[in-house]
Parts: C-alpha cells; sequence; structure tokens
C-alpha cells in the first residue's frame, strides 16, 4: 500500500476511474467527482505530480503514470474487494457498502485485503458454506426490527430462559420441532454442547445442537 494520504489516494483513484470510463480525466472532471474546488484540485495535482505518480499540464487531460497506475489500481481493488464484502456478504445496499468502503479502503493493507478476499470467496462459493449463507440471510431479516436485541437462535440462550419461536430455520432438515409461536423454555445445555433440553406444552423434548443453531427465537 501506497503511503500517500487518504486525500492523495481519492485524487488517484477519482483518476483511475474517470480514464477507465471517459478516456480522460480533466481538472473539472476530478473536481466535480471529488466535489473539492478547482484551486483544491490543483494543488493536489501539483503534488501529485511532483511525487511522480502522475504527469500534470494545464491545458492536456491528467495522466497516470506507471507508478501512479499501479497504485490507483491498488486503492481500486480494495475497495472493490471491501464493497462485495459488504454487500455480497453482509447483505448491505449497493450505495452503503460503496461509501461504507470509500471510507476503510485507506486503513486497510495488501494482507487483509486477501484474507477479505478468502473469507467471501469461501462464503459465496464453497458447498459446504451453504448453511453459513442461509445462516445469515435469516439473521439479516431481524436486523432492523426494534426488537432485533431480543432474538437469536436457541443456542445462544441459558438455561432456564423463556422464549417464542420466531422462524424455523431452512437449515433444519426435521420436521419434529416446536411451530412458530410456541413457548419454551431452555432447560439444559449438555456438557458438550450438542444436546438443548427444551420444555413447552408440558412436555421435556431434547433437540439436537444441528436444530438449536437454526431455530429462531425471542426472548420473553
Amino acid at each position: 500500500m501506497s503511503h500517500l494520504s487518504e486525500s492523495m489516494e481519492d485524487y488517484l483513484e477519482a483518476i483511475a476511474e474517470l480514464i477507465a470510463v471517459d478516456g480522460h480525466a480533466h481538472t473539472k472532471e476530478i473536481a466535480q467527482k471529488l466535489n473539492v474546488k478547482m484551486p483544491s484540485v490543483t494543488g493536489a495535482l501539483r503534488q501529485l505530480d511532483q511525487l511522480g505518480y502522475i504527469v500534470y499540464n494545464t491545458h492536456y487531460p491528467v495522466q497516470l503514470t506507471d507508478e501512479g497506475k499501479r497504485v490507483a489500481d491498488g486503492i481500486l481493488k480494495r475497495h472493490l474487494v471491501l464493497k462485495n464484502f459488504f454487500s455480497g456478504i453482509l447483505g448491505l445496499p449497493s450505495e452503503k457498502a460503496s461509501e461504507t468502503a470509500c471510507r476503510l479502503e485507506h486503513a486497510v493493507d495488501d494482507d487483509t485485503i486477501s484474507r477479505f478476499t478468502l473469507f467471501s470467496e469461501a462464503i459465496e462459493l464453497r458447498q459446504d458454506a451453504r448453511q453459513i449463507q442461509t445462516y445469515l440471510t435469516e439473521a439479516m431479516q431481524f436486523l432492523n426490527r426494534e426488537d432485533s436485541g431480543s432474538i437469536c437462535v436457541l443456542s445462544q440462550l441459558k438455561p432456564g430462559e423463556k422464549c417464542v419461536v420466531e422462524l424455523i430455520g431452512r437449515n433444519i432438515a426435521s420436521q419434529n420441532v416446536p411451530e412458530t409461536g410456541k413457548t419454551l423454555i431452555l432447560k439444559n445445555i449438555s456438557l458438550d454442547k450438542t444436546v438443548f433440553t427444551i420444555e413447552y406444552d408440558s412436555t421435556t423434548e431434547e433437540i439436537p445442537v444441528q436444530i438449536a443453531e437454526n431455530l429462531w427465537v425471542k426472548k420473553c
């Protein structure tokens, strides 16, 4: 990652994006894209020119040097990886994902970005991660509810806690589970945390962790 300030990286990123879309990057276009005044743009471009990242001449479009293109490509890659993570994995709307990526792209290094990429690809592409995708999809639908703080999966409860079944997760293959709206109490958790004992309708039942981790409940 370059040692440029965040502001200077923003200029390189804007120049690269303008060239990619329009084939050129004029000073006025850069000012409009970054929503800054012309004197500020001129000062930043002169500094980038002195540092060897661009070729700046007031009568011609701004050009990236090889080093400038290398740094700009790195910034654009970080932005894309972060945006894809926030939208594809965390489910943020595209605009919000892009805004968040803009704020963070200057703070992460290439090693961190590589790990974001590995994690995203694992969640999105691996068959054995499908259940995690389903879990995340179900969890996110509760985020904007006023009572989101009281909603969780059964496995997150403590013995003695009472709850109401909100949703039977799609990862549950068995149909022998409490119906939505049922009130139940988590009575006990086995020492190895693989069996959960619940009580509902005056009966006691043991359910495996695979169900407990995917049965969405609201704490009473």
